[in-house]
């Protein structure tokens, strides 16, 4: 897998909307009977088609002449008609519904709702590793923290949004509060990766401190597990991270060091204590060196054959971290001799 060329997006977004809720009105006389608007999607997108239906307790719909009306006009009305289907305004409006019920006895009811779409955008990216200039998301796996950043847009009636310090943000994680990092103006949060089982989905419900304004939105977090890529580290280029090794590469070169990166792994640097490189080369293990245990020199001078090279990386704590690669290389000079593979300093 050419990890530096696959893997360009900035990162994940997701987008949930809210409607404030609907409240019923009670008719005198009509004690233990109510009705309440209940809305579909909960959480509409502005300018989106809404289906609002009635909540009945204790009151029979289907013989009652009901009368919705939105904005103060009339939008639907008839014997039985229990719901509507509206649109929902733009971005920081607000529209008032109220269904308005007779019963056949003459009883009167009436419930009120407000469609108010807001937006909340949630962002992920974690610690794992990545090369220096990598333009990619850094995916998170296992033993790494994920960074999540929820942007709500809740947008008032003049026009101004309303700011996190106003908002209280309640995290969830695979549906458990966490309360710890949850709170008012707690908008970004660093949540810890325990294991790969099953993913794990984020939750976040925002609500402004007047009531006015609130959102729900849940994002699943795929998990991967470390990625190892192999690259050549020229002489006068440096490690050349554009141009990851394929599977079968041929190296016009008598002598050529490598580099290998566990992408996405937990892991400060591609030379972290915590790491263990276990390098393997035509069979034969070879010692990985104690200043650049990432590295690798093959040489075969006088000579035109192949290696096969192997690696696996662990790590000393996490033991979700397991990253293999392997790779056929030839590489080609002169004449040959025999098994003129073998690791610098061997």
């Amino acid at each position: 897998m050419n990890v530096g060329r696959a893997l360009g997006t900035a990162g994940t977004l997701a987008t949930i909307f809210f409607a404030l809720p609907a409240y019923a009105q009670f008719s005198a006389g009509a004690y233990g009977a109510n009705i309440a608007i209940l809305l579909s999607p909960l959480y509409p997108t502005p300018l989106s088609n809404v289906h609002l239906s009635l909540e009945e307790t204790g009151v029979d719909l289907s013989g009652s002449s009901i009368t919705w009306s939105a904005g103060g006009k009339v939008v639907a009305q008839g014997t039985g008609r229990d719901s509507v289907d509206l649109k929902a305004g733009a971005l920081g409006s607000e529209l008032s519904v109220e269904a308005d019920v007779t019963t056949q006895d003459g009883t009167r009811y009436s419930a009120k709702a407000i469609i108010a779409p807001t937006q909340l955008d949630l962002l992920i990216d974690s610690d794992s590793y990545t090369p220096p200039f990598y333009l990619g998301r850094a995916l998170p796996s296992a033993g790494v923290d994920l960074i999540v950043q929820a942007l709500a847009h809740f947008k008032r009636l003049n026009g101004s949004f309303i700011p996190d310090a106003d908002i209280t943000y309640t995290w969830k994680q695979s549906g458990q509060v966490l309360g710890s990092i949850s709170g008012r103006g707690k908008s970004s949060v660093i949540i810890p990766i325990e294991h790969l089982y099953g993913g794990s989905d984020i939750t976040v419900v925002a609500k402004s401190s007047d009531g006015s304004r609130a959102g729900e939105t849940t994002l699943s977090v795929p998990l991967t597990k470390p990625v190892l890529d192999l690259y050549e580290d020229h002489p006068l280029y440096g490690i050349l991270y554009g141009n990851a090794l394929s599977p079968v590469s041929h190296i016009t070169e008598g002598e050529m060091a490598f580099s290998a990166v566990p992408y996405f792994g937990e892991a400060r640097a591609v030379n972290d204590p915590a790491l263990s490189y276990d390098w393997r080369v035509n069979d034969t293990r070879i010692p990985a060196s104690a200043g650049a245990p990432q590295e690798i020199t093959i040489n075969a001078h006088d000579s035109s054959g192949h290696a096969d090279v192997s690696l696996e990386v662990t790590h000393a704590s996490n033991y979700y971290f397991d990253a293999t690669g392997e790779w056929n290389i030839f590489l080609a000079s002169a004449s040959a001799a025999q098994d003129p593979f073998h690791a610098a300093g061997q």
